[in-house]
């Protein structure tokens, strides 16, 4: 391994189920050395064959040897623009593409999936949230053959299928979304865990920021909530605080983003 990675601690991570068959390579390209060393770090301690690479042209010479199942962009690096990366990834390579990056702003997630990336996560992301991740997204790659969509195990991860428009929970449990609740759903999830106020939403939907459609909003994450608990079981992870918004507080996987007008 030639990378580096992370800004914390490094978390131990769990043993996961058949870990010990998996030798998928897996590119971290990253050019902040400490996140760089501890990411490569603890994907390895998962079961991955990771290559660590802190320039675009580190990435380019690595695929001269190696050829990666995923591959995690950081977006601003010192010789290359992160986006276009994922652009020759997605147009070359038949992998799996990780956007990992400082940028948290609504327009960079959008451009980020607009490149080609499957998941969008920021820095402060937990490590073991970025495997949690990464894993699903593993899978779904190594299935491009298969017609029917089957949700792989997760441990506590949602997911976003935005072409059958269903939310499903780790257990399989899957509830069937209507067009607004589809795309509130895909904001919260792409904020990574941070906070959206009322107006960013009701903006991102279209409409204007006005009491009467923050009030609306309200019911709309009320009724999706109760929804959600009724059909799958389990109690929908979005948070609300006063004077805040909503936060989708636990790992969220989006599929199909990238096929959607």
């Amino acid at each position: 391994m030639n990378g580096y990675s992370a800004h914390a601690r490094v978390e131990q991570p769990e043993k996961a189920a058949g870990q010990e068959t998996m030798a998928t390579c897996v590119f971290v390209v990253e050019d902040n050395a400490d996140l760089n060393r501890d990411l490569c770090e603890y994907l390895e301690m998962c079961g991955f064959d990771v290559v660590g690479c802190e320039t675009g042209a580190a990435f380019h010479r690595a695929l001269q040897s190696k050829t990666p199942a995923a591959v995690i962009f950081d977006i601003m690096l010192p010789d290359a623009d992160g986006y276009e990366l994922a652009k020759y990834a997605r147009a070359n390579l038949d992998c799996g593409i990780m956007m990992l990056t400082s940028l948290a702003g609504m327009d960079h997630h959008l451009t980020g999936y607009k490149s080609g990336a499957d998941v969008y996560l920021t820095k402060d992301s937990p490590l073991s949230v970025i495997e949690a991740a990464l894993r699903p997204l593993l899978r779904r790659v190594g299935k491009k053959d298969d017609d029917a969509v089957e949700y792989p195990e997760k441990d506590g991860v949602w997911t976003l299928d935005m072409l059958n428009w269903t939310l499903s929970n780790s257990g399989g449990g899957s509830s069937t979304l209507t067009a607004t609740e589809r795309t509130i759903v895909q904001l919260l999830v792409e904020a990574n865990g941070a906070w959206l106020t009322r107006p960013e939403i009701v903006m991102a939907l279209g409409k204007a920021d006005t009491a009467e459609n923050c009030r609306n909003l309200d019911t709309a994450i009320r009724r999706v909530r109760q929804k959600v608990l009724r059909e799958t079981g389990d109690e929908l992870p979005v948070r609300t605080a006063y004077g805040r918004g909503y936060a989708f507080t636990s790992p969220g996987i989006i599929l199909g983003a990238g096929e959607t007008a």
